[in-house]
C-alpha cells in the first residue's frame, strides 16, 4: 500500500535536492585537493611560507579538505538512511527492523560527524592566525553544538522504539 502523502513527497524530493548538493560539494573539493596537489602547490606553498606558517601547514590545509569531505560523506549517508526510513513510512510500514538499524546508524554517523568537527575545529583554530596574516578571514566555527547531541540522542532512542515495535508487530503477525 503506497501512500500518496504530499508531505512525504516533500521530503522525498528534498533528501534527493540534498543529496546533490552534498555530492556536487564533495566533488568540487576533490577537485581543490587534486588542484592543491597540482598546479596551487607552489602558490599555495609561498602563501603559507609568506604568513610565517610551519612547512607541515601546506598538508595540515590538505588534511582539513580532506575531513571536511569525510563529514560531506557522512552527511550524504545520513540523508540517504532518513530517505529509506521516509519511504518505509510511505509505504506504510515504518516499524520494521531494518529501519531501527538505519536510526541507529544515523546516529552513529552524527557521532562521527561531530568528532571530525571538533578536530577540524581544532585545525581551523591553529590555522586561524595564519589566514589573518595572508589578508583572509578565519570566522569558521565548529564546536559542540547542543542541539545536534539532542538529536543524536534521539535517534538513539527512536532506534529503540522502532526495533520494540517491529518485535510488536512480528509477535503480533504470529498470533493472527
Amino acid at each position: 500500500m503506497r501512500n500518496n502523502d504530499p508531505l512525504l513527497a516533500a521530503v522525498q524530493v528534498m533528501l534527493i535536492l540534498i543529496k546533490i548538493v552534498f555530492i556536487f560539494a564533495i566533488v568540487m573539493l576533490g577537485i581543490g585537493i587534486g588542484a592543491l596537489l597540482s598546479v596551487g602547490r607552489a602558490e599555495v606553498l609561498a602563501k603559507i611560507a609568506e604568513a610565517g606558517a610551519p612547512d607541515g601547514a601546506y598538508w595540515l590545509l590538505l588534511a582539513a579538505i580532506a575531513l571536511i569531505m569525510g563529514m560531506l560523506m557522512l552527511g550524504y549517508r545520513f540523508f540517504q538512511e532518513l530517505g529509506s526510513v521516509v519511504s518505509s513510512v510511505g509505504d506504510g510500514e515504518p516499524f520494521r527492523a531494518d529501519n531501527a538499524t538505519r536510526l541507529s546508524r544515523m546516529g552513529w554517523i552524527s557521532v562521527a560527524a561531530h568528532g571530525l568537527g571538533l578536530v577540524i575545529g581544532g585545525m581551523v583554530a591553529w590555522f586561524a592566525p595564519y589566514v589573518e596574516k595572508m589578508g583572509g578571514h578565519s570566522e569558521m566555527g565548529f564546536g559542540v553544538d547542543g542541539g545536534a547531541i539532542l538529536l543524536t540522542l534521539i535517534l538513539f532512542i527512536l532506534a529503540r522504539v522502532f526495533r520494540h515495535g517491529a518485535e510488536m508487530r512480528e509477535e503480533l503477525e504470529g498470533t493472527v
